[in-house]
């Protein structure tokens, strides 16, 4: 049965189709008979007690330039849609929990939000490893300087992230005596204000960042892993990493397999798990990405099963 499908995301004209995961799932969507909208940016908003928000419908329109054809835009109430794709890409500040908020407010339990309100609200993607105690490096999670400096004494190699960002930005390596160290902590806190949290260094990266992807509990175990560059500690593509193919071992999978029971408990549909080594290191939430690597290097379309899993 087709389904009526409302995306929200950042401007449709900044993707790049070639890597987009977005645009994946709204091609895969498409394929499949499910009527797309795309929920013009910054017309969210609660009226009459309701979310609201202008719309218009997308055709997606591969191998043209525009990738996209957009018609009929109207006023909708989110309840009209089945199916809502919450897509936009962190920073999580303010007016993202404020989204989050409204899409909550959703009065027809047949819509469905993919991923919830709640979901996305409270569950941090750095912070959601710490329920795997078992299955991740050493971390802390701190605002304060000297809780800093004597987790980087035990570990002499550090990774330190934001706890709001993605696609590796403002990650730091920090080895030997760095004297950056104090700029660094008080420019991510704010001078102590704000929370960060700090890694050990795992040496299996030179090995590459694996991203393997979540669907309903789910673990697909065609995956990827991220190379960083000679120029570049990050992995990620965004930071200029390349990508290999990767098929999950059993063990990979077993630990997997062990967090994506955790996920769908919680009643987060789509989730991407990175993991260096037999280490998990994010589980990313809010905008999972690697679908068209892994389609690609897979000969997979994991949009397709993404859908069938909404049945």
């Amino acid at each position: 049965m087709n389904k009526k499908v409302l995306v929200i995301m950042d401007p449709i004209e900044s993707i790049n189709i070639e890597k987009d995961t977005t645009y994946q799932l709204m091609l895969s969507a498409q394929n499949i008979g499910h009527e797309l909208y795309y929920l013009m940016p910054g017309t969210l908003a609660i009226r009459s007690l309701e979310p609201v928000g202008m719309a218009a419908r997308i055709k997606i329109t591969k191998d043209k330039i525009p990738f996209y054809n957009l018609s009929d835009k109207s006023d909708f109430i989110l309840s009209d849609f089945d199916y809502i794709l919450m897509r936009q890409d962190p920073p999580v500040d303010n007016n993202y929990i404020y989204k989050t908020y409204i899409l909550d407010l959703i009065k027809n339990y047949e819509s469905k939000v993919i991923n919830t309100g709640h979901s996305l609200r409270n569950y941090n993607e750095k912070l959601i490893i710490l329920n795997f105690p078992e299955h991740i490096p050493d971390t802390i999670v701190t605002s304060d300087k000297k809780n800093l400096e004597n987790f980087k004494k035990n570990h002499k190699k550090i990774i330190l992230k934001p706890l709001n960002l993605m696609g590796g930005r403002s990650i730091y390596f920090i080895e030997n005596i760095d004297k950056n160290l104090n700029v660094i902590f008080e420019d991510m806190t704010n001078l102590g204000k704000n929370y960060i949290i700090a890694q050990e260094y795992l040496e299996d990266v030179n090995k590459g960042d694996k991203r393997i992807i979540v669907i309903n509990g789910k673990v697909i175990k065609e995956s990827v892993i991220r190379v960083s560059n000679n120029e570049d500690h990050r992995s990620n593509i965004a930071s200029g990493g390349s990508i290999e193919k990767h098929i999950l071992n059993k063990e990979e999978i077993k630990i997997c397999e062990n967090v994506a029971k955790f996920l769908k408990a919680k009643n987060i549909f789509f989730a991407g798990i990175d993991m260096i080594g037999n280490k998990i290191t994010e589980i990313n939430i809010t905008s999972p990405t690697c679908l068209a690597e892994i389609n690609k290097f897979h000969n997979k379309d994991i949009g397709k099963f993404f859908w069938e899993q909404l049945k």
